[in-house]
């Protein structure tokens, strides 16, 4: 009996590095998701204002103003056709792209680019 007592402690240090990489992964991958679906919002937002006639600039901070967390790289964007208000087969669309980085603990993914893309009718 008096020979395990120390194998509990020694036991819970093997495991213990295991469990708490497990864990930060677990966080990490939540965060990746979560950046994801910002940037999917942030780029129907943007399609949204400019198929209503917006500016680029204005396109810009409507998808600035709701990335979230996420750090946007690019935006692409590709605006109405001339005289195409009401049209059901004219679209706006908005592509934008991140970079998100996971940091899990001796597991070196780096950093990840994450795309999401938007299109709406025209004028609606």
């Amino acid at each position: 009996m008096k020979r395990d007592r120390g194998a509990a402690m020694i036991e819970l240090a093997l495991i213990l590095p295991i469990l708490i990489m497990l864990l930060v992964g677990i966080i990490s991958f939540g965060r990746a998701y979560s950046a994801q679906l910002s940037i999917a919002g942030s780029a129907r937002e943007g399609a949204r204002v400019l198929a209503l006639g917006g500016t680029y600039t204005a396109v810009d901070a409507a998808v600035n103003g709701t990335k979230g967390g996420a750090d946007v790289t690019s935006i692409s964007k590709t605006p109405c056709p001339a005289n195409s208000t009401g049209s059901s087969t004219s679209f706006a669309t908005v592509v934008v792209h991140a970079s998100f980085s996971f940091d899990i603990p001796f597991v070196p993914l780096g950093t990840r680019t994450f795309s999401a893309s938007a299109s709406m009718r025209c004028g609606l």
